[in-house]
Parts: C-alpha cells; sequence; structure tokens
C-alpha cells in the first residue's frame, strides 16, 4: 500500500514489520492476533477429526494433552491435517515419540520412580541433571522416565555410563538408540546388551549416534 506526502510516494510497512517493532503495550494486539490464528488451526482439525478422536481428545486430563491426542489421532487415521507442512510434521514427530514411549514399556512420573527406587523426589531430579537417569520432557513442564531403564533392583547397572557416552543430548534421540539394533552389537538392542553385562560394547555403540529425531515436535 502506497499513500502521497508531500509529492512523494510512501510505501507503508508490511503488518509483520509493524507488529516486530510494536512497544510492549501492544502485546495484547499480538495475543489477539495469536489465538485468532490458532482457533482457525483448531476448528480445522476439530472439523476434520471423527467423533473417537473427539473423545479421546476430551478426556486428556489437560488442554495441551487434548491438543497433541487429538493431532497424533487425526495423524494415525490417515487423514489429512492440514495445508500447514509443520502441522503435518509436528503430527509425525507426536506419533514417534508415542510409539517410542510403547517401546520402552510405558513411563513413570517422578513420584513413582521415587518409590521404586526408595529416595526423594529431589533425589530423583539429581540423577537426571547428572545424567544417571534418563528422562524426556512430558511438555507439561516436568519429566517422564522410560520403565525399560529399570529392573527389579532398579536401575540397571552402568545406564549413568552409558548415558554419559552419548555425543548428542536429546533425551529422545538416547531412548530411540537405547532400543535400537546396533551393527556393532551384531543386531542386538543396546539396552539389552546392557542388561547382559556388555558395557563396553553399549558405550562404544550410542558413542557414534547422531541426532535423528526431530525435537522441534511437541512433546508426548
Amino acid at each position: 500500500m502506497t499513500t502521497k506526502a508531500g509529492g512523494f510516494k510512501l510505501r507503508s510497512r508490511p503488518r509483520s514489520e509493524k507488529l516486530r517493532d510494536s512497544p510492549a503495550g501492544d502485546r495484547l494486539t499480538l495475543v489477539r492476533l495469536f489465538l485468532k490464528k490458532a482457533e482457525r488451526v483448531l476448528r480445522d482439525l476439530a472439523d476434520r477429526a471423527p467423533a473417537k478422536v473427539l473423545e479421546d481428545a476430551l478426556v486428556q486430563p489437560d488442554p495441551a494433552g487434548g491438543i497433541a491426542a487429538l493431532i497424533s489421532r487425526l495423524a494415525a487415521t490417515g487423514s489429512q491435517l492440514s495445508s500447514d507442512p509443520l502441522l503435518e510434521a509436528i503430527a509425525r514427530g507426536t506419533l514417534l515419540k508415542k510409539e517410542l514411549l510403547k517401546r520402552a514399556g510405558g513411563t513413570w512420573n517422578v513420584n513413582q520412580v521415587a518409590k521404586a527406587l526408595d529416595i526423594s523426589r529431589q533425589a530423583v531430579d539429581k540423577r537426571r541433571d547428572r545424567g544417571a537417569l534418563l528422562a524426556v520432557p512430558s511438555g507439561q513442564g516436568d519429566y517422564l522416565y522410560p520403565r525399560c531403564q529399570f529392573t527389579a533392583d532398579g536401575v540397571i547397572p552402568e545406564l549413568d555410563t552409558v548415558l554419559r557416552s552419548f555425543r548428542v543430548h536429546s533425551p529422545w534421540t538416547q531412548l530411540s538408540a537405547l532400543l535400537a539394533p546396533a551393527a556393532t552389537l551384531d543386531g542386538e538392542q543396546v539396552l539389552k546388551a546392557l542388561k547382559k553385562g556388555n558395557v563396553e560394547g553399549a558405550v562404544s555403540a550410542v558413542g557414534s549416534i547422531g541426532d535423528t529425531l526431530d525435537d522441534a515436535a511437541p512433546e508426548v
């Protein structure tokens, strides 16, 4: 759009540039614009979803979980989610992570881990922070602990040694690697090799693994 001022044509800046330069007082405007756009996306998804998918989304304990469930279940039905390729990528990532946690035997929250190991929640957090326990973000501000790393006696021996041998930091990539067959282990799963006491083999297998899982996807 152009306007005239003093005989010169002035081209107005695009709306996106104006929003970037807006003062903090215009934050509410940004919020309204974002919500308007998000509402269109959610309405489109809801219109495409069968009744069963909507029911599954509604029984989730929180809105964020409901949205994630809606996207993942729609993708599982083979439905085209929208014309937005990013939304399709998010859905694929959601399904991938959900399947990964299923292969890991499910998850425990921090309270369940504390009870299983007979330690405090704070001690669980400290073990996670120093790489002695594997935890993936839940997407709700806390962590989920894949059950495959635990045994009847506690944590798989030397798991911390293997976790610290990763050159990548994504817990999703680490979990995927632990559950995948490794060529250096003659096709044996890394976690199974570790359970058998093959620490050196497990360390070698994970030491050369790169990031293969999209961390941009929403947390399950």
